[in-house]
C-alpha cells in the first residue's frame, strides 16, 4: 500500500490534508489522520494556516468517505506536508 499525503477540498467546503492510498480504485477514499486546514491571520496581517483534527471526537485514526464527495484533491506543497507529518508523528521534520 502506498500512501501520500493530499489536500483534498470537499463538496461541504472543507479543506483537508490526509494521507490517502494512491492505488485504491474504489469509489472511496480512505483518510489517514486527516486533519483540517484553517486560514488563520497572522500578526503580521498575513494570512497563514492552522491545522486541527477533522474528527475530534473520535478514536479512530482512518475515515471513509465517498470519493463522489470531493471535488478536487492535489498533492500537498511540501512545506505543507512536512507540517501535517510533524503534526501527526510528534516528530520534527
Amino acid at each position: 500500500m502506498s500512501q501520500k499525503v493530499y489536500v483534498l477540498k470537499l463538496k461541504s467546503g472543507e479543506e483537508l490534508i490526509a494521507r490517502i492510498d494512491t492505488e485504491n480504485e474504489e469509489p472511496t477514499i480512505v483518510l489517514d489522520q486527516p486533519m483540517g486546514i484553517q486560514v488563520m491571520m497572522q500578526p503580521q496581517g498575513k494570512p497563514g494556516f492552522a491545522m486541527i483534527p477533522w474528527m475530534m471526537a473520535s478514536a479512530d485514526k482512518k475515515f471513509t468517505i465517498s470519493s463522489d464527495q470531493v471535488l478536487t484533491k492535489g498533492k500537498a506543497r511540501d512545506e505543507m506536508e512536512k507540517q501535517y507529518l510533524s503534526a501527526i508523528t510528534g516528530l520534527s521534520l
